[in-house]
């Protein structure tokens, strides 16, 4: 299973550097120095901005390097974390419920309103402008670990949402006010969205269902009316036509094919494969590339 970093802090304090303020939860995280590459979620949106070092943060199809001085805001869900090099790596993350979301745009929805839905980007992650509002920000937030006290709710939270301001109004964060805009007017999640966006990840049914914000029963029942078919069903089908890509690039063993399209297990891989397509992944792969001539 994968971890929930969100779940995981909350019920680590003694390890992981944080406060709260209100719905908000701020974090300060060192990466172990044996750490090399691993796989985890959220069911929180959430800002990160580098502090030290530099990371990859990577889903199936695409790839970002974050480093000292980046600021991105990092969509619910899985991701992959990648170590760089061997210097120290160190994040502040602040996670933000779609709640305290939503509430915020709807004060300042003649900012929000003006948002052009043709600029949202499907990415897991959208870069955001580190100007020296933001920067200020963020040193008035460490400067508070260091000294080892919580700040006062109601300063901290007045910072925030002059932040928040701050990248609403700022052409260079279309990309982010017109995702954020959106997550407004859907009141509920887009369980569509959040499906394409996680399905090839290691998640049980109850984390999807956190994901969208719903109960488990709540979510399948609304699964079945957008998907016509049970969220297992769709999930496997998914997986494996995701896999039969995988396996017609050459370089691509069965084993790489497996764990990229969410399989962790080779034999269940093998054999849902097989009752999938007729036969095995690997006479699957000879086949067609000796097809393509390959």
């Amino acid at each position: 299973m994968m971890l929930n970093v969100y779940d995981y802090a909350i019920c680590h304090p003694e390890e992981v550097k944080q406060f709260t303020c209100k719905e908000l939860l701020f974090l300060i995280v060192e990466c172990p120095a044996e750490f090399k590459k691993g796989q985890e979620f959220a069911n929180h949106n959430c800002f990160l901005y580098g502090i030290a070092g530099r990371h990859l943060l990577f889903n199936n199809d695409s790839s970002w390097l974050f480093q000292k001085g980046d600021t991105v805001f990092l969509k619910k869900g899985a991701f992959g974390v990648e170590r760089v090099d061997d210097g120290l790596f160190c994040v502040l993350i602040f996670f933000v419920p779609d709640s305290y979301l939503r509430a915020f745009i709807k004060e300042q929805i003649q900012i929000f309103s003006k948002s052009d839905f043709s600029s949202i980007s499907k990415d897991m992650l959208l870069q955001v402008d580190t100007n020296e509002v933001l920067k200020s920000f963020y040193e008035s937030v460490i400067s508070h670990f260091n000294a080892g006290s919580k700040p006062a709710e109601d300063l901290i939270e007045l910072k925030f949402r002059e932040l928040l301001l701050n990248i609403a109004t700022n052409p260079a964060n279309r990309e982010l006010t017109s995702y954020l805009y959106k997550l407004y007017l859907s009141q509920r999640d887009e369980l569509q969205d959040v499906m394409e966006r996680n399905y090839m990840y290691d998640l049980q049914l109850e984390d999807y269902a956190r994901l969208c914000h719903r109960s488990l029963a709540s979510f399948k029942r609304d699964f079945q009316k957008a998907y016509g078919t049970s969220p297992g069903r769709w999930l496997l089908e998914k997986k494996l036509q995701t896999a039969k890509q995988l396996l017609l690039i050459p370089e691509k063993s069965v084993n790489d094919a497996a764990y990229e399209s969410g399989f962790k297990n080779n034999t269940h891989f093998s054999r849902a494969f097989k009752n999938f397509v007729g036969t095995s992944p690997l006479q699957y792969k000879k086949e067609q590339l000796q097809m393509i001539g390959i």
